[in-house]
C-alpha cells in the first residue's frame, strides 16, 4: 500500500496541507527529482544539488518533515516549506506538472500526490539517502570557550591587506577584532582542540595566529560565531551561527551612516579610505554578512539600525561588492524591505536569472505601473543600437533585457545575472517605493573596497617616488 493510499483511508475528501507536508520530506523529493547529495557541503545543514537546473539547496530542520524548510544558495527569497519549493520550480524542475489553466495550488498538490503513489520501495530508498546526509549534518553548538581568543597581536594578517593599525584603533573598530590561536600537533599532524591544550599545558605543539571576527545575532550580547582569517585560509570557527548573525563595528553615539559590506576586511578598507581623504568623523556604524545575505541577517541588521541612537538624516549605504553576486544582495536586500509595500515572490526562471512573481492585487496596481513603465523604457534603451554596455562584454555575448512575461492573471519578470539590468531594478524599486530616502547603493570602483584601498596606496607611493 502507497502512502497515498493511507492517507486517503484517513482522509476520503482531502488530505490536509500540513499531513502533505509531515508525508513528503523536501529533502526525499528532491533526490527523488534528481537533486545530489553534496557530502563535502553542508557540515551544519544537508546540501543538494540539481545539475541540470544549476539549483543549490540547504535545508533547516532536516529530521522533522512537517517543520523542514529550504532555501536556495545565492537566492534567500527562493526559500520556504515543500510548497514554495515545487511553486518556485513549476517552470523547471516539475515542469510536467505545470498544467496550463489549472489552479497554480492544485498544480503544487499534483506534484505531492504523485510522491504519495510511487513504490514504497523507492520511498525507502529515497530515505536511506535522506538519513545519510543528516546523519553527517550534526551541529555543534558554539561557544567562545573552547577557542584560544586574544588581544589582536600588532603584527598579523591586516598588514598584508593593507589595512593600519590607525583604523583597527579607530573608535569603530577598537576592541572589535581579536586574534585566534590554533594549535596544530606535528606527530599526528592535527590541529588539537583548545580545550585539550588547557587540559595538557605541556604538549609541544606549533602555534598559528588567526585574525577573529567576531559575530553577533541581535537578540543576545553574547558572541555566536567567529570569521577566521589569514594569509591561507578564510574559514568560520565551528559551530558558528551563519544563518542570523554578523559582524558589526562600535555604534557612534549618533549614527549617520550605516554600511553593510560582505567582508569585515572591507569594512575596515572603507574606513582607512573615508581618512586618507580626511574624513576622521565618529558618525558611522558598519555590518560584514561574511560572504553571503539570508533574511535572517537582514533582520539582524536591521534590528540593530533601528535600536541605535541616528542622526535625522540618517542613511543606510549597501556596499556589497561590485559584482553579480553584490548586486543580487542589493536586490534580495531591498525586496526584504519592501515587503509590505510591494511584496515580490521569487520563482525559478531559469540558467543565471533571478525571477520574481508581481503581487496582482489592486493595491498595488500603480507601484506595478510604474515599475513595467521603467522597465520598458530600460529595455527601448538596451536595445538601442547606440547602446554600449560598461563592459569588455558586448551585447551578442550577453543579455541586458529584463523580460515581462504574463502566465493567466499573473505578471513575472525576468532578470539576468548581470550588473546592469540587476542594478536598474535595485535603483528603480528603492525610487517608487521611496525608500531612497533612506537608502543608497554605494559600490567601490573596483571589486570591493579593499581592492580600492590598495590601489590608492598603490597610488601615493608611485606619486611619493
Amino acid at each position: 500500500m502507497t502512502k497515498f493510499d493511507e492517507l486517503k483511508k484517513r482522509f476520503p475528501n482531502l488530505i490536509p496541507v500540513q499531513e502533505l507536508r509531515s508525508n513528503v520530506s523536501i529533502v526525499e523529493l528532491a533526490i527523488h527529482y534528481g537533486y545530489l547529495l553534496k557530502l563535502n557541503k553542508g557540515k551544519a545543514r544537508p546540501v543538494l544539488e540539481n545539475v541540470s537546473y544549476n539549483d543549490v539547496i540547504l535545508i533547516k530542520n532536516a529530521r522533522d518533515a512537517s517543520q523542514q524548510v529550504y532555501q536556495r544558495v545565492g537566492n534567500f527569497t527562493d526559500s520556504g516549506t515543500i510548497i514554495n519549493f515545487i511553486r518556485n520550480r513549476l517552470s523547471t524542475v516539475f515542469s510536467k506538472f505545470n498544467r496550463s489553466g489549472e489552479d497554480e495550488f492544485k498544480n503544487i498538490v499534483n506534484v505531492l500526490y504523485d510522491y504519495l503513489r510511487i513504490d514504497p520501495e523507492q520511498v525507502n530508498l529515497n530515505q536511506v539517502a535522506t538519513s545519510l546526509l543528516i546523519e553527517r549534518s550534526s551541529k555543534s553548538a558554539f561557544s567562545l570557550d573552547l577557542f584560544d581568543i586574544r588581544p589582536l597581536e600588532k603584527d598579523n594578517y591586516l598588514g598584508t591587506r593593507r589595512i593600519r593599525s590607525e583604523t583597527i584603533n579607530s573608535p569603530e573598530f577598537i576592541h572589535r577584532i581579536a586574534t585566534q590561536i590554533t594549535y596544530f600537533d606535528p606527530q599526528i599532524k592535527q590541529v588539537v582542540d583548545f580545550k585539550e591544550v588547557k587540559a595538557t599545558p605541556s604538549y609541544p605543539l606549533i602555534l598559528f595566529s588567526n585574525v577573529a571576527f567576531p559575530y553577533y545575532d541581535g537578540v543576545s550580547i553574547e558572541v555566536t560565531g567567529l570569521e577566521l582569517r589569514n594569509e591561507n585560509s578564510k574559514l568560520h570557527a565551528p559551530g558558528s551561527d551563519r544563518t542570523m548573525s554578523v559582524f558589526m563595528s562600535n555604534p557612534p553615539p549618533k549614527a549617520e551612516q550605516f554600511f553593510i559590506l560582505e567582508s569585515a576586511i572591507d569594512a575596515l578598507s572603507h574606513k582607512q579610505l573615508r581618512q586618507m581623504r580626511g574624513d576622521n568623523v565618529f558618525n558611522s556604524m558598519y555590518f560584514s554578512t561574511g560572504g553571503q545575505l539570508t533574511p535572517e541577517q537582514v533582520n539582524t541588521i536591521t534590528r540593530y539600525i533601528n535600536a541605535s541612537t541616528k542622526a535625522s538624516n540618517w542613511r543606510i549605504n549597501l556596499a556589497f561588492d561590485n559584482d553579480v553576486k553584490g548586486h543580487v544582495y542589493d536586490l534580495q536586500f531591498i525586496q526584504q524591505l519592501l515587503v509590505t509595500k510591494f511584496p515580490l515572490r521569487v520563482i525559478s526562471v531559469g540558467l543565471h536569472t533571478i525571477g520574481y512573481a508581481l503581487p496582482i492585487q489592486e493595491a498595488y496596481s500603480l507601484f506595478r505601473k510604474d515599475l513595467l513603465d521603467r522597465i520598458e523604457a530600460y529595455n527601448k534603451t538596451i536595445s538601442h543600437p547606440s547602446f554600449i554596455p560598461k563592459s569588455s562584454d558586448t551585447t551578442d555575448t550577453i543579455n541586458f533585457l529584463i523580460t515581462i512575461d504574463q502566465i493567466n492573471d499573473q505578471l513575472t519578470l525576468s532578470i539576468p545575472e548581470v550588473n546592469l539590468p540587476l542594478s536598474y531594478l535595485s535603483k528603480s524599486l528603492l525610487e517608487l517605493s521611496g525608500l531612497n530616502k533612506r537608502i543608497c547603493v554605494s559600490k567601490s570602483t573596483t571589486k570591493d573596497f579593499n581592492q580600492d584601498l590598495q590601489q590608492e596606496i598603490l597610488k601615493m607611493d608611485e606619486q611619493r617616488n
